[in-house]
């Protein structure tokens, strides 16, 4: 029986050979889950998805480009490659509970036009498809609300770009520095894009 991470917390996952959607007894996410299962693949998706969730995308993608490479009928993978290009990671609601999306990279362009999203409805089963296409729904929903939300905000005129949180989910010390620019430029009446306060209050 191969086990694999959750997605979503991390958790592991127990599941067999024939499913191809589980649901993590950690989290109580339904998730979709590789069709072709053993110790390889598995490695490789456990990899792929920890790099992900600590927000390095591009390496996930590298990953995850990998194992299309070496299985082109991997439903999964490809799905995989989209919560990379749209810098996604799961995260707690606080009305909830539950796992939810939120989005570290935004696209004029929708999921659910994706050549990688195609590739993902022509090679899942039946019962994977059905979740794929509800998890794209609310990645796009989420999409849209973030374009319709810059479309409103006042232009910034610096944006600081920096990592937050380091593989074991503490606090950077370039996000301190960072946060000392902030002051010091919003200090002297520089509009600043800084993610920790400008977005404290937006889930997503």
């Amino acid at each position: 029986m191969a086990i694999f991470k959750c997605k979503m917390c991390g958790g592991a996952l127990e599941i067999s050979e024939d499913i191809t959607v589980a649901e993590c007894e950690y989290c109580g996410s339904k998730q979709t889950v590789p069709s072709k299962k053993d110790e390889v693949i598995t490695n490789l998706f456990n990899r792929a998805n920890k790099l992900r969730a600590a927000c390095e995308f591009d390496k996930a993608a590298g990953v995850y480009e990998s194992i299309v490479a070496e299985f082109p009928e991997e439903a999964e993978a490809y799905w995989g490659l989209i919560l990379c290009n749209y810098g996604i990671e799961y995260v707690d609601d606080p009305k909830t509970g539950k796992k939810i999306p939120t989005c570290h990279r935004s696209s004029f362009d929708s999921v659910l036009d994706s050549e990688n999203f195609e590739f993902v409805m022509e090679n899942a089963d039946a019962v994977a498809k059905k979740v794929y296409r509800e998890e794209a729904k609310a990645i796009e929903e989420l999409r849209k609300s973030i374009i319709e939300v810059s479309s409103k905000e006042e232009p910034y005129d610096i944006f600081i770009c920096y990592k937050e949180t380091d593989e074991k989910g503490d606090r950077t010390i370039d996000s301190v520095i960072a946060q000392d620019v902030y002051t010091e430029l919003t200090d002297k009446g520089y509009r600043v894009f800084f993610s920790r306060i400008t977005l404290e209050d937006k889930l997503g």
